[in-house]
């Protein structure tokens, strides 16, 4: 929680946009508490660099009616990039097992963020569709997701 707040408050300018946009108050302390409560319990991680907490990121339910269907997110200071191989490391090592619990796994992201979209597209989501006005102010939303098709996730949606 300590990390998850420290990280919000100190949130680099491009996570803001995309997070803040999305509360009808913003308050760090309660993007903390939220990144910690809603995560699948054991699914969620702070990357510390040069001393201090950078970035935080995981994967929290998307439906309180469906355990398999998960969301994932991440945010950070302006030392996040230093931790986006070690987070993108953890997460492909992490596969099998996102694979045996998540039917679907989809990640919302700000249109402009497009540093986001090409993290998340080389980690294999596939942009499925466009979020009009889903932040408070109009701001569009892309949706990316990975779905479970048999035993193995896939990008994009099933069909």
């Amino acid at each position: 929680m300590r990390d998850a707040s420290f990280i919000a408050a100190n949130m680099r300018p491009e996570d803001y946009r995309e997070i803040a946009c999305l509360w009808q108050n913003w308050d760090t302390r309660a993007l903390g508490i939220c990144a910690m409560e809603t995560a699948v319990p054991g699914w969620v991680w702070s990357v510390w660099y040069q001393g201090q907490p950078a970035a935080a990121f995981g994967f929290s339910r998307a439906s309180a009616f469906d355990p398999d269907f998960w969301q994932a997110w991440a945010f950070g200071t302006d030392r996040f990039r230093r931790c986006v191989p070690l987070m993108t490391r953890h997460i492909l090592n992490l596969r099998p097992e996102i694979e045996k619990h998540c039917r679907r796994l989809q990640v919302i992201s700000y249109k402009n963020h497009d540093l986001a979209h090409g993290w998340i597209e080389a980690l294999g989501a596939e942009r499925e569709g466009l979020l009009r006005s889903y932040g408070r102010g109009g701001e569009d939303f892309y949706m990316y997701a990975w779905t479970r098709r048999g035993k193995d996730l896939h990008a994009g949606p099933a069909g």
